[in-house]
């Protein structure tokens, strides 16, 4: 057992990846310690970081193609967002206060409104997406005085870990351990007709106050089509209940648009919940988007005025730090450059799985929030998952697709540089292909590149085994 000791902060900054893991292990998360350490990227300390490079305390500099999962949609460091936080700091601004007026929070409320439906005009931050899903289900609710009482969700959906996020995520109630919410209930995703059966027989059970979607899946990469979203603002107008959009990760041209729901239509919702990249890769902010009149009906009365509202509300630098973000996101240079990455991206899976018909099943994706499911086609790596206890795998065949993703996002970091990710949640198997706005083509050549090299070679299955061998002692 470690000896508990309070760290000066250069003492932290010399930290070994031995000691940090041995802290992990001890004070934070044993459990999680031992696979990241057994995965390639966990044995390296990253000290520094610009654009799309990571930098190792050892002087290796690594392609970032993570995209931060949703959080680096401008890159690390962008110079324009360090300057903004910097003069904010040099001058001493107030960063927090709770009863007096922050012009940079009052700014940043009318800018992400201007990029939004006219109907959403009133704006409140929080830390998390997580959160601003929270206080989405809160407004909704409120705004019919506790007069229906069920919220409806996607059977597969993901809005947070928390008790209320999470008790409106379908893919993450698989496994949910905890207490749920009452009254939320599934419908089928994109099944125009399930949505419709729920939404009568829950009209008739109490009322319905909510339903939440995400428009486009950053999970699942795929998207709601017109036909639920016509149907699911009919049934809005029959039977008078509020539309909640998370965007959380999808906002701020993640497909081509501001907004993926702008890919719709004429329709907007009640309430959208947005975070990730508005923070800039630099600030925890989050915020819902609420439209005139669901405010009203919720917090309109002055006895309503403090009922849902926070200590870490808009902090002066990161809402400047928000602020900043937005108008390098608004800039036409911007969408343009996003368009054209866009259009490569496709251009380039579509090569490779037409070269690759044998060893990639599927791509799916939209905008920079792409994805490979890989064929299984290693019979080491099948051998392997033969010796795990059948308790870790539901599907075989599903879990065998998600290693081998795994074991190809090992070889990318050990032999190429370039760090990438494998989405975790249930329903999705694929190597994430979502990098930062801000990529250059040459960068994306390098990662299709080195891809390219690795599905011609056999896969060292090297840093799986060390994992498999811990799955088999918890067992």
């Amino acid at each position: 057992m470690l000896k508990k000791k309070l760290y000066t902060v250069d003492e932290a900054s010399n930290l070994s990846i031995k000691e940090v893991q041995n802290l992990y292990r001890e004070f934070i998360n044993p459990n999680q310690t031992k696979i990241y350490a057994s995965l390639p990227f966990g044995n390296d300390i990253f000290d520094r970081a610009e654009g799309v490079f990571i930098y190792t305390s050892e002087g290796k500099k690594i392609l970032d193609f993570t995209g931060g999962l949703g959080v680096l949609g401008l890159g690390h460091n962008h110079p324009r967002i360090i300057n903004a936080r910097l003069a904010f700091q040099q001058k001493n601004k107030i960063e927090v206060h709770k009863i007096i007026f922050s012009k940079y929070m009052a700014a940043l409320s009318s800018s992400i409104s201007s990029l939004l439906s006219e109907n959403l005009t009133k704006s409140f931050f929080l830390n998390s997406g997580a959160e601003a899903v929270e206080a989405a289900i809160k407004v909704s609710y409120k705004s019919f005085d506790g007069e229906k009482k069920n919220i409806l969700y996607s059977n597969k959906s993901y809005h947070g870990k928390l008790i209320g996020s999470g008790s409106v995520s379908g893919s993450y109630k698989i496994n949910n351990q905890f207490p749920s919410m009452n009254n939320c209930f599934d419908f089928e995703f994109n099944n125009a007709d399930d949505l419709e059966k729920k939404v009568e027989n829950y009209h008739k059970d109490g009322g319905v106050y909510a339903i939440i979607i995400e428009p486009y899946s950053a999970s699942l990469l795929e998207s709601c089509s017109d036909k639920f979203i016509k149907k699911l603002f009919v049934l809005k107008k029959k039977y008078n209940f509020k539309i909640i959009f998370d965007e959380v990760f999808t906002g701020f041209f993640k497909s081509k648009k501001m907004f993926y729901y702008q890919n719709f239509d004429n329709i907007s919702p009640d309430i959208i919940c947005l975070s990730k990249t508005l923070g800039g890769g630099k600030s925890s902010i989050s915020c819902l988007v609420i439209d005139d009149e669901t405010y009203s009906e919720a917090y309109g009365g002055l006895s309503d005025t403090f009922l849902h509202t926070t200590t870490y509300n808009g902090f002066g630098e990161e809402s400047v730090t928000a602020l900043e973000s937005l108008n390098i996101i608004s800039e036409v240079k911007f969408k343009n450059q996003v368009e054209l990455l866009s259009s490569l991206l496709s251009k380039k899976l579509i090569e490779l799985k037409d070269k690759y018909p044998n060893k990639i099943e599927i791509i799916k994706g939209n905008g920079i929030l792409n994805g490979i499911i890989f064929k299984s086609y290693s019979t080491a790596l099948a051998k392997l998952v033969e010796t795990i206890p059948l308790k870790f795998i539901k599907d075989k065949s599903y879990f065998l697709k998600k290693l081998t993703a795994t074991a190809i996002s090992c070889e990318l970091y050990e032999k190429y540089g370039i760090l990438t990710s494998i989405n975790d949640a249930a329903g999705s198997n694929h190597l994430c292909v979502s990098p930062s706005l801000i990529i250059n083509e040459e960068n994306v050549e390098y990662f299709f590149n080195s891809l390219e090299k690795v599905l011609q070679t056999n896969l060292n299955l090297k840093s799986l085994e060390v994992i498999f061998n811990f799955l088999k002692s918890k067992s």
